[in-house]
């Protein structure tokens, strides 16, 4: 199966729909499916859950998908008519493996750019030359040596994760949760902070986490929380700390005295 059974539930639910002109090349509606083979799509595609492309050719000005909520390409082809060629204009979770771009003199995964932004590649050639991960593309993985290669050659196991949390900014001593979806039951999950002063405590299901804020937040800041699996798979997400306004402060120390 190309996906997880979760996967294949959930697209029962929505559906891919059509049609988005790309300066003025024309689009196609997409039948619902979750995978494409040996198919042409002029300009920028609009799918509505994971999707899988194999052996396609995408013929756009500049974006493939309008946005991405993950998409596998096999064996592509993208034919550029800009000079910079973006896989989705926003959205991650794209693996490109064994594919050729044209027409471009830069390859870019999302034109809406996030420090939480999860992409992966094996083997992509632009105008013949190999694309190379330079050390400051800290959201894109070349996977080649990685098990997540083969899972992605073989169609094997859940090749897209998804992280979310019920907020996304706290205050001193304010806790977010943060869940994974996308994984099957019993899988591995690590988790991380970019932030030593923020903890995680991960409960009996790791796909499940609670985020602790220091006690004290004296300035604004953002905080990346991510997790992985051990054939390399990972989201992340973005938290933002913020401190406490003065006034703030005022009006709960005024209640502690009168408390006394």
């Amino acid at each position: 199966m190309p996906m997880t059974k979760l996967l294949h539930r959930l697209l029962l639910f929505f559906t891919v729909t059509g049609i988005t002109a790309s300066n003025g090349l024309s689009a196609q509606k997409l039948p619902v499916l979750n995978s494409f083979s040996n198919r042409t799509f002029q300009g920028t595609v609009d799918v509505s859950w994971p999707v899988e492309f194999n052996g396609c050719t995408f013929i756009v000005d500049s974006v493939v998908l309008r946005h991405s909520y993950g998409a596998v390409f096999r064996n592509c082809r993208f034919e550029s008519r800009s000079g910079v060629l973006y896989i989705a204009d926003s959205g991650d979770g794209m693996i490109l493996s064994d594919c050729e771009v044209t027409g471009c003199d830069k390859l870019m995964f999302s034109r809406e750019y996030s420090i939480a932004d999860r992409n992966y590649l094996n083997d992509v050639r632009i105008n013949g030359d190999e694309y190379t991960v330079l050390e400051d593309q800290e959201t894109i993985t070349d996977i080649e040596g990685l098990e997540l290669s083969e899972r992605v050659n073989n169609n094997n196991g859940p090749l897209f994760m998804l992280m979310c949390a019920d907020k996304k900014v706290l205050k001193g001593g304010e806790t977010a949760t943060m869940q994974l979806r996308g994984l099957e039951k019993g899988m591995f999950a690590g988790w991380q902070s970019s932030d030593t002063l923020v903890s995680i405590n991960v409960g009996a299901d790791a796909f499940e986490c609670t985020v602790f804020a220091p006690e004290t937040v004296t300035e604004k800041r953002n905080v990346l929380i991510s997790a992985y699996t051990e054939y390399g798979l990972e989201a992340a997400c973005v938290l933002t700390l913020m401190p406490e306004t003065t006034a703030f402060k005022k009006e709960k120390g005024s209640k502690s005295k009168r408390t006394r």
